[in-house]
């Protein structure tokens, strides 16, 4: 088993992923909350999209990057650097390249449409994004009258294999900065299923022994809902979930579990990619 260890200062270097939506002002928010952490460098990006006909050219590239400047601007104090780059191509992809490129320890952006009919789809450059990262990837939910949340309560979803242990090990760095840490397993409660509920909450066990005040539950039923209904009825503030590592064989799978996490969740998600094996 990995060790995981308590950490005060992390994400010392943020990428934020701006499209100039209503999603900034909860950006904006976020970062301003998770600036308390630590963070001395953030980096604003907007991607030229060549996915579309209609996206913007290259001919308004010096229109974004004053836009970016002035965001910068208001941003900027004594204690953050504040840089901002644009670039061009597909927008996930360009997002989670440039993460690695940059070394940032963290990707933030908006993560659901910005109206009615789109509030309960997850974004295809936040999915792309999210299947492509070598890097965590914070997902800030967009929805109507909605703010930017407190650190109340975290969840760690896991199920124990080598796909979660950077989530694992981010979650028990996490810990220390919210007011409860909830680590939850997905196994079915039926006859027969012994050995699978004893295995889960043997591993919930282990991590509760290495991350101080951690609380475990088992969930009866499908991972891919049950995790989303316990965290919308705890109210949880922070979801953190493990995804494949990336290879020629996954770097386009999330996982069915994560992705509907990803996408079903009422609050922010955090999807760490694994551990190198």
């Amino acid at each position: 088993m990995h060790n995981i260890s308590k950490e005060r200062h992390m994400f010392k270097h943020i990428l934020i992923a701006v499209d100039f939506s209503p999603a900034w002002p909860l950006l904006r928010q976020r970062l301003e909350k998770l600036t308390a952490w630590g963070t001395k460098r953030v980096t604003l990006m907007y991607v030229l999209s060549t996915r579309y006909p209609a996206s913007p050219q290259e001919t308004h590239r010096t229109h974004y990057e004053a836009k970016l400047a002035d965001l910068a601007s208001e941003l900027a104090t004594s204690a953050l650097s504040i840089e901002s780059q644009v670039r061009s191509g597909e927008p996930g992809a360009v997002i989670a390249e440039a993460a690695q490129e940059l070394n940032a320890d963290l990707v933030l952006m908006g993560c659901r449409g910005y109206s009615r009919w789109h509030e309960f789809f997850l974004g295809s450059t936040a999915l792309d994004a999210a299947r492509l990262t070598q890097r965590p990837l914070w997902l800030e939910p967009v929805t109507e009258n909605q703010g930017s949340r407190d650190f109340r309560l975290m969840i760690l979803a896991t199920d124990g294999s080598q796909a979660v242990t950077g989530a694992e090990e981010m979650a028990g760095k996490l810990a220390a900065h919210f007011q409860r840490s909830l680590a939850v397993a997905a196994a079915c409660a039926s006859e027969g299923c012994d050995r699978e509920i004893e295995d889960a909450q043997r591993h919930l066990n282990t991590l509760a022994e290495q991350i101080e005040g951690l609380e475990t539950r088992i969930l009866d039923g499908n991972p891919r809902n049950v995790i989303t209904a316990e965290a919308d009825r705890e109210a949880a503030d922070l979801v953190v979930i493990g995804k494949r590592g990336r290879n020629r064989i996954h770097e386009f799978l999330l996982g069915s579990t994560a992705e509907n996490i990803a996408r079903d969740a009422h609050c922010p998600v955090l999807v760490v990619p694994s551990k190198p094996e």
